[in-house]
């Protein structure tokens, strides 16, 4: 879920993937998730790294962290379709020269992608994750929706504003995130709070019932993940919380394997599932979250 345009914006351990620049060591890669080392995720973990180094390289001395999160990171990864997803940390708010200066570095990275394929992160001030509080306060944000204003504004920046997906990205990237540059979440700051995780996800899929005909796919995967959360307290991808749902709850399979199938790349149109059993899909499915997110479970 992209933020929208603000008023004023704004596997196994293989160091050879890390980015190396004068002064910067190789680092752990022990959190990531058990992949396939095909191809296709070799050259975007390539690339997730080549965008690592021209962060590293535009914000300097303000890096603390990059972690990589999303499917790549924790599995599902579509070369076809997936984002590449990253969260950085600094120490403070960078100057606005070096932000403009991060924009076109970004974006010649971008540009040199596959076609079809976007990148997306955020930038966080560390004193965020040392309290956390949600909705938490975004210095500057990079996705495929910023992508064609940042390349024909120079002087536009998606930055300081609130964010309710921060949440969610930094306790995927907290405990299955990989981690690119710095030291590990875990040895700096303490988890997000569950309460705010969970405000997170719901604020994603909590208009599923009206918007899900127009986007199947990724609404059903996030219904299943968050409702995989709520009940087996595991952090997901959308493959992961598809595949539970296909197990746990058979009574919708034949709206939720559709959707995974596509999402593998295992089909190459949209689920033919009539609109109104993925609109009867996501009203129990957001009944279910809804009941357990109130009481607390």
């Amino acid at each position: 879920m992209n933020p929208s345009e603000p008023t004023n914006p704004t596997h196994s351990t293989n160091p050879t993937h890390s980015p190396i620049l004068p002064g910067h060591s190789p680092q752990d890669r022990s959190t990531e998730s058990e992949q396939t080392e095909t191809p296709d995720l070799h050259e975007a973990r390539q690339a997730a790294d080549r965008a690592a180094s021209s962060i590293i390289e535009a914000l300097g001395g303000h890096v603390i962290g990059i972690y990589l999160h999303g499917s790549l990171a924790i599995g599902g990864f579509n070369p076809a379709r997936s984002d590449i997803d990253l969260l950085v940390v600094v120490r403070e708010r960078p100057e606005r020269d070096r932000l403009y200066q991060l924009t076109r570095s970004i974006l010649d990275v971008h540009n040199g992608f596959p076609e079809g394929r976007d990148l997306e992160f955020s930038v966080v001030e560390e004193s965020v994750l040392r309290h956390f509080v949600h909705p938490a306060p975004c210095v500057y944000h990079y996705s495929g929706a910023h992508r064609h204003r940042y390349a024909s504004d120079p002087e536009y920046l998606c930055a300081d504003y609130e964010d309710a997906d921060l949440a969610a990205q930094v306790t995927v990237a907290y405990e299955r995130g990989t981690l690119l540059y710095g030291r590990p979440l875990r040895d700096l700051y303490p988890a997000v709070p569950e309460a705010d995780y969970v405000e997170s996800v719901w604020s994603d899929v909590s208009n599923a019932e009206a918007e899900i005909a127009d986007n199947p796919v990724y609404l059903t995967l996030n219904l299943c993940r968050v409702l995989m959360f709520l009940e087996e307290g595991a952090v997901a991808s959308k493959k992961e919380g598809g595949e539970w749902a296909a197990k746990s709850l058979p009574e919708w399979s034949d709206v939720v394997r559709p959707a995974l199938a596509l999402y593998a790349g295992e089909a190459q149109s949209r689920p033919a599932v009539p609109e109104s059993r993925l609109k009867a899909f996501a009203n129990a499915m957001l009944q279910t979250i809804g009941e357990k997110r109130l009481s607390g479970i």
